[in-house]
């Protein structure tokens, strides 16, 4: 069997900030005491592996390496502890923290906090939730105090912190930086006095070389910014957005601060007020939204630059009609200074992707490829090894014994003398145990992995191929924007140049359990596909059954090129709305 020697104990070490780094508990005083409390644990004779995010925010969990190694390493088995100073350092969020403890439990790996206790008994699990709750009250009273301060602060004229263009914060005072005060001048004299737009601004900015205060191209976003931004005529607006973590842009508060600041102005009130008159007058007073007609845009790929098309109508013909083309993003934004427009003329792009996929639908040697690629992903998936670990441990124990049955076989033949006639036999019989006894295990573990839903099995070619045809199909009976949902979920991205459409990255799905019902697909989704589901009779296609299911899943990514394929399969985990979905790139042929 397959036995550590020593146990493997995980340290989880987390510092908010760089300055924690510095004068908080250090990463190097967390690395002490979690060594001397696995030394405590478990005894000196053991292996110990340290995970540390520094300098890295526990707002969320996605952005973390080390945590997102250390889990994987808890799956697949390979840790017997997890110690961390404080359950905080999992998450900010409580909630957040004990999802993960009760994910490593379930792992039936030991996960103790040296401040909180051990998580795993009913005592434990008590004590542990208490002092993790009376931490966080703790956390969430501190950033109280702190936006009081901050609100303060802000009453006062003072700054509060953050890079501004134009200015350098010294002893957290806005200090002007006259180099970068030119360009923010530059800025409202050409929307102001020349009449140019934010698009031609930045455009022109990138020209002449200027960047932002973090050294990067301007755009229309951020020459918006700037105009928008009291700072530059001597105020300090505050607190403008609550609960930006979790609303972003739709947590609006209508009563933020805005007091005169104690930082000298780079623009005078009466230019910066121009310049909010004219941004006022030239919004239309509706946000654009998509019409559906470009369902491609955030999908195809600049082939020079990697940014994301986006749409663009050509002048006007004869006939009245314009038409539509998928343009570099980055050159649309900040113009040719960044990149070319790389125009693709939009209705052969979507039509030859669809043609692409109907013709990998119609050809068995793809699907076949397809199924082949993802079958050899899924079976060195760490969820699909840990169900046949135990089968693959007895499998070669069998492969020995029988080996050692040739040998006991080949000695009594040639009469070497190594057994006698008698124990040869007794040997044999012994051997003949064994073989069975794993059998009847292998056989029964066999059975346990075909009827448990939640493994991950191969897949079929029909599997492979019904999600294709329902991709397909569902083009017809979808609104334009709701089929532009299921494109997003169901390609990552379109490699194309002019008439040469390169790859394609499609999405499979490989696992969804089998009584997950269809409660979660919207119901004016629905209502659009009534036709499709009498059609298939009263069957949820699977694939959106994939888009709308919720909980985390593995995504494989596979290479797929018909001429000339490139040898490395890569392996990937993400963590996105839709379930168990699989990537595999159609190539030109």
């Amino acid at each position: 069997m397959n036995i550590k020697t020593k146990k493997i104990v995980g340290l989880y070490i987390r510092v908010s900030t760089n300055r924690q780094l510095e004068h908080g508990f250090s990463l190097d005083a967390q690395l002490e005491e979690g060594t001397k409390e696995a030394h405590r644990q478990f005894g000196q004779d053991i292996l110990i592996e340290s995970y540390v995010d520094g300098g890295i925010s526990g707002k969320n969990t996605k952005d973390r390496p080390a945590l997102n190694r250390m889990m994987k390493d808890v799956a697949d088995g390979n840790i017997d502890a997890i110690i961390t100073y404080k359950v905080s350092r999992l998450s900010r969020s409580l909630s957040d923290s004990l999802k993960i403890v009760e994910e490593i439990h379930r792992e039936k790996v030991r996960f103790i906090s040296i401040k909180e206790g051990e998580y795993g008994t009913p005592h434990g699990n008590l004590q542990f939730n208490i002092l993790a709750s009376v931490a966080q009250y703790q956390r969430e009273e501190i950033a109280e105090n702190v936006q009081f301060g901050m609100s303060q602060r802000a009453r006062e004229g003072k700054w509060n912190g953050g890079q501004l263009l134009g200015y350098d914060t010294i002893n957290k005072e806005l200090v002007i930086n006259k180099e970068e005060a030119e360009t923010v001048k530059l800025i409202f004299d050409k929307y102001v006095n020349d009449g140019w737009g934010t698009k031609k601004i930045s455009n022109y900015l990138n020209e002449i070389g200027k960047r932002t205060k973090k050294g990067k191209t301007f755009s229309i976003v951020s020459v918006s910014t700037i105009l928008d931004n009291p700072a530059y005529k001597g105020y300090i607006r505050f607190n403008q957005v609550l609960n930006w973590e979790r609303d972003r842009r739709k947590g609006k508060n209508p009563d933020y601060i805005l007091s005169k600041g104690v930082h000298e102005p780079i623009i005078d009130e009466e230019t910066w007020n121009k310049a909010a008159q004219l941004r006022k007058k030239r919004r239309t007073g509706t946000p654009r939204q998509y019409s559906g007609t470009f369902p491609l845009t955030s999908i195809a790929k600049c082939p020079e630059c990697g940014s994301y098309m986006t749409s663009l109508y050509g002048a006007k013909r004869k006939d009245g009609t314009k038409l539509r083309y998928y343009a570099c993003g980055q050159y649309h934004n900040k113009g040719r200074s960044v990149c070319n427009p790389n125009l693709i003329n939009a209705d052969w792009l979507e039509n030859t992707v669809f043609d692409k996929l109907t013709q990998a639908l119609q050809s068995d040697s793809i699907i076949e490829s397809i199924t082949y690629r993802i079958n050899a992903l899924i079976e060195q998936h760490p969820k699909y090894t840990e169900q046949t670990k135990e089968i693959k441990i007895l499998e070669a124990q069998q492969a020995k014994l029988e080996q050692q049955k040739r040998r006991i076989q080949d000695s009594v033949a040639t009469g070497s003398g190594i057994y006698t006639e008698e124990e040869a036999v007794e040997r044999m019989k012994e051997i003949r145990m064994e073989i069975s006894e794993n059998k009847r295990k292998i056989f029964s573990l066999k059975e346990q992995h075909s009827k448990k839903e939640s493994s991950l099995k191969p897949v079929s070619q029909d599997f492979i191929r019904q999600q294709l045809q329902e991709f397909l199909d569902l083009k017809n009976y979808l609104k334009p924007l709701e089929f532009r949902e299921l494109i997003v979920a169901s390609i990552e991205k379109i490699e194309a140049k002019k008439k040469n459409l390169k790859h394609i990255h499609f999405s499979f799905i490989a696992h969804l359990p089998e009584d997950e019902s269809s409660n979660s697909i919207p119901s004016f989704i629905k209502t659009s596909i009534k036709d499709f589901i009498i059609k298939s009779n009263n069957t949820i296609p699977l694939i959106l059954k994939g888009l709308y299911f919720k909980p985390n899943h593995y995504l494989f990514m596979i290479r797929f090129i018909p001429i000339n394929p490139k040898p490395p399969i890569h392996l990937l985990q993400q963590h996105q709305a839709h379930h168990l979905m699989r990537k595999c790139h159609f190539g030109k042929r």
